[in-house]
């Protein structure tokens, strides 16, 4: 087994271009922690942090084919957590400017909806339209949005493309936002139905 320390960053590009999947698993080992570190300072959210490096390597694997490193690993690695930081800051700020929207709308109407509308009744309201759903398109939502399944894992247990699984996924959602009206982003942020 090669001793992957004793490469240039150079040699283990190209080592992940020929898809060695050892010289990755060094490349993960040997940044991981530095990065989940860097992303949960910036993050102040452990569980953010670490999909962040998870989404890293990730994307470092599926772009390997391609991948040009013109510095060394660390530094490539370091711009990364940067941008995946920024990317998470960006997706927590436009929750949390949804969730505000949706208090400001709720609080400041004239006739105010909670009366008729409370979580228990959404939640029923929303497992009905779910079980309405289409069989094949429902079983697709409930496996993307309950098990939390990848497409890519729904695709291969249903014997489907990928493209067939958003597709059911893109109905779902269009059936259920059609039927909760403004309501459908107070389901998405407190049911996580996205």
């Amino acid at each position: 087994m090669a001793d992957y320390k004793d490469f240039t960053d150079q040699e283990l590009a190209d080592l992940l271009r020929a898809d060695d999947e050892p010289a990755f698993k060094f490349l993960y080992d040997k940044f991981w922690e530095k990065l989940f570190y860097t992303a949960a300072k910036r993050l102040n959210d452990e569980d953010e942090a670490e999909e962040a490096v998870q989404d890293i390597f990730v994307n470092l694997w599926k772009r390997r084919h391609n991948l040009q490193i013109k510095v060394s690993f660390e530094s490539y690695l370091a711009g990364a957590v940067k941008f995946e930081v920024l990317k998470k800051r960006a997706a927590m700020s436009r929750k949390d400017n949804v969730m505000s929207d949706i208090l400001t709308q709720t609080t400041t109407a004239e006739h105010n909806d909670w009366n008729l509308y409370d979580l228990h009744l959404l939640e029923e309201e929303l497992l009905q339209t779910v079980n309405s759903l289409p069989e094949k398109c429902q079983l697709v939502f409930v496996m993307s949005r309950k098990r939390g399944l990848s497409n890519k894992q729904i695709a291969a247990d249903l014997n489907i493309s990928e493209k067939a699984v958003e597709k059911h996924i893109t109905t779902a959602l269009k059936i259920i936002k059609g039927r909760f009206g403004r309501y459908f982003y107070l389901l998405l942020i407190l049911k996580g139905i996205i």
